[in-house]
């Protein structure tokens, strides 16, 4: 065998088994359900597929790598084949292949918390999150200073309470709706939907019983007894991943773990941070949760028909 088909078989076995191996990491994950950790479930089918697509491609570097064994090429496309003599920029290219590959096996499977939260800072102002993305400029629809959701709870809520435009139409249906029960627990489903309205029309809930779950996260604009129950909202893998929560005050904060679980409930009140006023929960109670299954909660996309 030639020195350069010899050369060319190592190179396709080495991507076959780095095709391989990165095929062999998804269905590991895909049986543990470890998947949900890294991607949204929307994009869970396409990554599955993808397993099916490597293992082929790693099918076919066998027997390019056969080919080359018996002094053929394994495509007769007139281009040419011949992999990089260069053993340091070898090593370079195909280590950065071999390295998260690595790591994906050896290092445990975690949950995103407050590391990556400080770094991409936590999201309090839900309100103006949705202005942001619908316009860049244009501000929430403005609120009436009356409006109390310490009152009767029944009470029928009026449109002058909860103002809307096309964008926020939805949010001021499903504002009335929250303000007519009695205590509201912020479900996992419309998590991110449940806090921009709350914090939408914050005049409304003030005085309002909320219980909500999420992970322990304290940053230095916080004072000694506040905390935010935090999730990590994920639209398709964790790299586009944003960390949400509600800041809540606790005389005993300081006690709370970072990255601990927890449910609490409490009264809605308004509060100072980092400069600026935002809907706070004043905690009434507060027990330790186990991390759940699905720690992430993910936007959903069909919010506004529901309200159609």
């Amino acid at each position: 065998m030639a020195g350069s088909d010899r050369r060319r078989m190592v190179h396709y076995l080495i991507r076959a088994v780095l095709l391989g191996g990165f095929a062999l990491f998804i269905v590991q994950l895909a049986r543990g359900d470890g998947l949900s950790l890294y991607i949204a479930p929307r994009m869970e089918p396409f990554v599955k597929l993808s397993a099916l697509a490597l293992y082929a491609s790693a099918i076919y570097q066998v027997y390019a790598a056969f080919r080359a064994s018996k002094g053929q090429q394994a495509a007769d496309c007139g281009c040419d084949h011949e992999p990089p003599v260069s053993i340091p920029k070898n090593v370079i290219v195909y280590g950065m292949f071999v390295l998260p590959l690595a790591l994906g096996f050896l290092l445990p499977e975690a949950t995103l918390g407050s590391s990556l939260a400080a770094k991409k800072g936590m999201t309090f102002a839900g309100a103006e999150t949705l202005a942001n993305a619908r316009s860049g400029e244009r501000a929430a629809p403005s609120l009436p200073a009356s409006g109390n959701g310490g009152g009767d709870a029944n009470a029928s809520a009026s449109e002058a309470m909860f103002p809307s435009d096309e964008y926020t139409a939805s949010y001021a249906v499903y504002g009335k709706q929250l303000y007519a029960q009695p205590a509201i627990a912020v479900p996992d489903q419309w998590f991110i939907e449940t806090l921009t309205t709350l914090d939408l029309y914050r005049k409304n809930f003030i005085g309002k019983q909320v219980e909500l779950s999420g992970f322990v996260y304290r940053d230095e604009a916080m004072g000694a007894d506040q905390f935010a129950v935090s999730r990590f909202a994920m639209n398709c893998c964790s790299a586009d991943s944003l960390p949400y929560g509600l800041v809540a005050t606790f005389d005993n904060a300081a006690a709370l773990r970072k990255d601990s679980w927890v449910k609490v409930s409490g009264t809605l009140e308004e509060g100072q941070y980092d400069g600026g006023t935002i809907l706070q929960l004043l905690v009434t109670h507060i027990e330790s949760i186990r991390t759940p299954d699905s720690p992430y909660v993910y936007p959903d996309y069909n919010f506004d028909k529901q309200f159609e």
